[in-house]
């Protein structure tokens, strides 16, 4: 299922506690400001990349506005959806490279 599909049929509900910084935040913001924001509560992310998020934007003065619970909810179902996946080494039996060698430039088996 394509991801605007998944984002569109599951809205996100906030936590209690990502609705209390919310409340603390403005009620419109930048991009620049946007992005800072899911920076520290979400993930990391530019503001040249909410670029390409479905959020409804408004003009004003120059700069495109979104809403911040919009930013908030799409950033929390974008993070709810993501898959997890093991992290760490992988010694050299289970990533395939046992029995080689590497001399020089060269691989020898």
């Amino acid at each position: 299922m394509p991801l605007r599909m998944k984002l569109d049929a599951e809205p996100a509900d906030l936590p209690r506690h990502l609705a209390e910084v919310l409340a603390q935040q403005p009620v419109n913001v930048d991009r620049r400001t946007g992005a800072e924001l899911v920076t520290k509560y979400f993930f990391p992310v530019s503001h040249r990349s909410l670029e390409a998020w479905p959020l409804p934007t408004r003009r004003v003065n120059g700069k495109a506005i979104t809403a911040t619970a919009t930013l908030f909810e799409l950033a929390y179902a974008k993070l709810r959806i993501a898959p997890g996946i093991m992290s760490g080494r992988r010694n050299a039996a289970e990533s395939g490279t046992a029995g080689i060698q590497v001399v020089g430039n060269k691989h020898e088996q």
